[in-house]
């Protein structure tokens, strides 16, 4: 006996234990059937719409079999009996043709909410756009405006439902619209040509109109820089070559002219060809800081400023020839940057303020701590700028006078550099002037530029 209920228990064991294996097996095919990689995908609007037509036809075609079979009963048992069977089949098919209407609304609920979804996600990412977007309707009236069509044109999402040219009251854009030769880019300028604008439109179809707009007015101001920067070389290289190209175009005509006058022509072909020099050396500098125009380009070293100063108000006072009182206050702080650099453009500010001073004038120079920070700067009492030049000192070229300007040496480069050297030495260029009065110009830096040694 309990051999039996060991061998019966035995028996169960294996059995259990096949049966484990079996179920074991099976767990790993309802684990591996419940893994996405082998699980039936859900199905996508196309295969449900195929479904849904499909059981449609097979509806349809139970209804005609229905009145088929139904016409048979007749004939073979009777008008009742085709009638049960009409009624019952009738009843079926109608409650499928039921399930299939439901799924054909559902169906065409979840299209309707995808294509808003996809609405949705197609505006929020036009919101973001840093370019200004418009979509228009039927006859031209807003329907959607993102944030910087409000900053580029002044449409607001409030004004959906007007007409476009009700609230652009450019002219010259609506002719261009009416047209419709979006082959081309219309330039949209803000009242005051502060900001310039590139239009672009696309119909996608015979009611709609998206109308981008981009801010140009970097792109535009860097090209009329660029066009500047050209005719201002031509131009002051062609005054000195003008000068060179005369006196040696005499010298060669008129070869008995007297020896003090070639003298005098020879000095001042030696003051043009130096003129070009100057010219050339400030544009090969201003070239190179541009270049590399980001701090920490070269291992910055300290900078013992009251030597420089030093050095630069003594530079200046040779430049000045005893025309000009200049003083100084140096406070004992050393800065963190480039020495020439530095050095280079103290020494712009300086000469600046002696070329522009009149003569018996004053030029105050200060090295001292502000804040936590430090600053250079330059005072005069010379000619002054008047407000509305000083935002474009720093440009290349750019002379409030340009004739005295020139008689005083100067290239038209000098601030434009400065701003360059403060920039790669983490400092920024203050001006403040007063037309009449006099000038300060500062160099201020940061704290982090400040030296203070340790201990």
């Amino acid at each position: 006996m309990t051999n039996e209920n060991a061998s019966k228990r035995a028996a169960g064991t294996n059995g259990s234990g096949t049966n484990g294996g079996s179920n074991g097996y099976n767990g790993r095919n309802g684990a591996a059937g419940a893994s996405p990689w082998l699980a039936p995908s859900d199905p996508g609007p196309d295969e449900r719409l195929a479904n849904i037509r499909l059981r449609a036809r097979i509806v349809g075609a139970g209804f005609i079999a229905l009145f088929f079979c139904a016409a048979v009963i007749w004939y073979m048992a009777g008008a009742e009996s085709a009638l049960i069977v009409l009624m019952l089949g009738a009843m079926a098919l109608f409650a499928a043709a039921m399930f299939l209407f439901q799924d054909l609304l559902r169906e065409d609920s979840k299209k309707a909410k995808r294509i808003r979804d996809r609405d949705a996600r197609y505006r929020q990412t036009l919101a973001l756009l840093p370019e200004g977007v418009v979509i228009l309707g039927e006859g031209r009236r807003i329907e959607w405006v993102n944030e910087q069509a409000t900053v580029h044109m002044g449409v607001r999402q409030e004004d959906a439902g007007k007409p476009f040219f009700d609230v652009v009251t450019d002219r010259d854009f609506e002719r261009w619209l009416s047209e419709g030769d979006f082959a081309s880019r219309f330039m949209l300028e803000q009242p005051g040509g502060s900001r310039i604008f590139e239009v672009a439109v696309v119909a996608p179809d015979a009611r709609h109109t998206l109308i981008v707009t981009h801010d140009v007015t970097e792109r535009r101001r860097i090209d009329d820089m660029r066009r500047d920067f050209v005719a201002n070389v031509s131009h002051e290289l062609r005054t000195p070559l003008t000068v060179i190209s005369g006196f040696l175009e005499t010298e060669v005509e008129q070869p008995g002219a007297p020896s003090a006058l070639l003298m005098h022509h020879r000095q001042l072909m030696v003051e043009q060809t130096r003129r070009m020099k100057r010219l050339l050396e400030d544009l090969l500098m201003l070239s190179g800081l541009e270049n590399a125009d980001e701090p920490g380009s070269d291992e910055p070293a300290v900078i013992a400023m009251p030597k420089l100063v030093e050095d630069v108000v003594r530079e200046g006072k040779a430049l000045s020839n005893g025309r000009h009182e200049i003083t100084m206050e140096v406070e004992d702080v050393s800065l963190i940057g480039q020495p020439e650099e530095i050095r280079s453009a103290a020494m712009n500010l300086v000469s600046n303020a002696v070329r522009y001073t009149p003569d018996g004038g004053s030029i105050h120079v200060v090295w001292r701590r502000q804040g936590t920070g430090a600053i250079f700067s330059v005072r005069d009492t010379g000619i002054g700028i008047a407000a509305k030049h000083i935002p474009r000192l720093t440009e290349r070229f750019f002379r409030v006078d340009k004739g005295r300007s020139r008689a005083t040496g100067g290239t038209g480069l000098g601030l434009a550099i400065v701003k360059h050297i403060l920039r790669r030495n983490g400092g920024e260029l203050g001006i403040e002037s007063e037309l009449g009065k006099g000038s300060t110009f500062s160099m201020r830096f940061p704290e982090s530029r400040i030296f203070r040694p340790i201990g």
